[in-house]
């Protein structure tokens, strides 16, 4: 099945930004500070640097061979197909993170029309981004660009009006900075690795892009960056402002509504909040059906469920399945750290799958290493995987310290349900290849 190439740099930038800044902004910021309060700026920088240095083998990876489903077809052609829907299992059951992003908007949306329902409002944000995507990618990618202006622009003027207000000598004192210790500040950092990481998700639109080798590196680079500054500085005005018992585990919305003027406030909430949070919807959308497309191509799934809409070229069915998979946490009543921290394991744990594959690239596709337009020798590429992996195994552990036994025995019966999948499943693509074959 082959998807028609119509994303430009700027169609798959927007994606990438869209998809890092918004949670991270509106939502994490207040997690980050319940954890480490004045560092939070300092975790955010630290969580910036591991994301590009996790980040950089798959950037290598998406400049030798960009495809459709890129992260899931570099773990399958380098680590082998088992191991590849391994991985793509893991990833799968992480779009539940999705529903974060819903309940984020909601709580911003509540902050203006305290009427609302919010579990009505996340589900209808869901809903109206399931219906955009059926459009198609290249009218998603449109409205992208769109959003991300007013989110820059809205997150531009709270800086404006609160960063010469922030008292700095409260980011100079030990206890203020670390109040619940290093095991706080690093909770912190691994609660922000989810606000300056997932721009090489984008990866997954290889197949779709104009020019892949050139365009996906520099997408996934650039909007790590703009994202990690933006960010980094919104932190500094929403902590250094208020105390921080009135900021912690809070929205931006409580900064904002002190510093700005009411009309700018509303146009804050409306411009940057709720658009940061659409961006991030909008994004998982674009992508997150890919690898699944390809896997069933595969066989490990029904070729059914890849079906694309002939007319707008979408895969009607799998996006159909992610807004039911986004909407469970959000009928089921979880709040948004116990989102994270439950989706976050499985974040960690997947993303070395990648860092595998560039570690062995050189060795197991040398003409393909050979070819990437992204220049590194193979003893940097790595030292970087290795690197990489690393520091996603320490964030891990980290982030299953703070999940409760039941959400630890989920995901364990999750990854031996898998297994078993894997098992069958090629018993029976043997099994039905032998059949053929005698035919």
């Amino acid at each position: 099945m082959e998807l028609k190439k119509t994303l430009s740099f700027w169609d798959v930038f927007s994606i990438a930004l869209g998809q890092v800044i918004g949670s991270g902004v509106l939502v994490l910021i207040g997690i980050g500070i319940g954890f480490t309060a004045y560092a939070v700026p300092f975790a955010i920088v630290l969580s910036a640097i591991f994301s590009i240095i996790k980040q950089l083998p798959v950037v290598f990876m998406g400049s030798a061979m960009p495809a459709t489903g890129g992260l899931y077809v570099y773990c399958k052609r380098v680590l082998g197909p088992k191991i590849g829907f391994f991985f793509l299992a893991l990833l799968l059951v992480t779009h539940i993170l999705i529903a974060l992003f819903a309940l984020g908007f909601a709580e911003y949306a509540i902050a203006l029309l305290p009427e609302l329902n919010a579990k009505y409002v996340a589900l209808g944000i869901l809903v109206t981004f399931y219906l955009v995507n059926l459009f198609g990618i290249k009218q998603a990618a449109a409205l992208q660009k769109i959003m991300i202006l007013f989110l820059l622009c809205g997150l531009s003027s709270l800086i404006f009006f609160g960063i010469l207000e922030v008292d700095y000598s409260n980011f100079t004192e030990q206890e203020k900075l670390f109040p619940q210790g290093w095991y706080g500040f690093a909770l912190a950092c691994v609660i922000m690795s989810f606000a300056t990481g997932g721009a090489y998700y984008v990866s997954e639109l290889g197949g779709e892009m104009k020019n892949p080798h050139h365009d996906l590196p520099r997408a996934i680079i650039f909007s790590t960056l703009i994202a990690a500054f933006f960010i980094a500085t919104v932190s500094i005005v929403a902590v250094g402002i208020l105390p921080v018992e009135q900021t912690a585990n809070k929205s931006l919305a409580e900064v904002a509504r002190e510093i700005m003027p009411p009309s700018l406030y509303t146009l804050f909430i409306v411009g940057a909040a709720l658009f940061a949070f659409a961006t991030s919807i909008n994004s998982t959308f674009s992508w997150a059906t890919k690898s699944v497309i390809i896997a069933c191509e595969d066989g490990w799934l029904p070729k059914g469920l890849a079906k694309v809409n002939k007319r707008f070229n979408t895969p009607h069915i799998l996006l159909t399945i992610l807004v039911v998979v986004g909407s469970i946490p959000i009928i089921a009543d979880k709040d948004m750290p116990y989102i994270i921290m439950l989706g976050g394991g499985l974040v960690f744990i997947y993303d070395i799958f990648p860092l595998l594959a560039a570690f062995c690239l050189a060795d197991r596709l040398p003409e393909v290493f050979a070819n990437a337009r992204l220049k590194m020798s193979d003893t940097m590429l790595k030292v970087i995987s290795v690197l990489g992996i690393c520091i996603l195994l320490v964030q891990a552990s980290i982030a299953f310290s703070d999940i409760d036994s039941i959400g630890r025995i989920m995901i364990l019966g999750y990854i031996i349900l898998v297994i078993a999948y894997i098992y069958f499943r090629t018993k029976y693509n043997d099994q039905a290849f032998k059949n053929q074959k005698t035919l």
